[in-house]
């Protein structure tokens, strides 16, 4: 579809190019807005997700999910090995109960203490910790 056609057709989208081709995008207010959101500072996550109008931070595995399979697709194009960077996750009892996504597709886990996250995923001495023993080049 030409971008002529998609005013036709679509009068409050814009046809918006990307690596993958051109992508229908809905015209909004922030859309006319130049570079609103460009030059900023935040101070947590919470806070960059209010600013972009969200209510809550997702903080479960589906981003290391998404991660791992675009370092795997990379891995492949590259190396034509998916598995030539080996990824090594925490997992506490909850989501080894919850058969998390991530947990499948990492090469290695470590089991960690469950319960909130200042015991497992958000405990720095933990992390550096494992980090040093498995051992590990880098941390996400």
């Amino acid at each position: 579809m030409s971008p002529a056609k998609c005013k036709v057709c679509f009068p409050d989208h814009a046809v918006k190019p990307s690596m993958s081709g051109l992508h229908l995008v809905k015209r909004d207010r922030e859309h006319k807005k130049p570079d609103q959101h460009r030059d900023f500072t935040v101070a947590s996550p919470a806070e960059f997700v209010t600013r972009f109008g969200g209510n809550r931070v997702i903080e479960k595995g589906i981003a290391a999910v998404k991660c791992m399979r675009s370092v795997r697709r990379w891995a492949y194009e590259m190396f034509r090995n998916e598995r030539a960077i080996r990824f090594v996750v925490m997992v506490t009892p909850e989501d080894l109960k919850a058969n998390a996504e991530y947990i499948k597709m990492a090469d290695q886990y470590v089991p960690v203490p469950g319960g909130p996250n200042n015991n497992n995923y958000a405990n720095v001495e933990l992390i550096v910790d494992i980090a040093k023993r498995i051992p590990v080049q880098a941390v996400w």
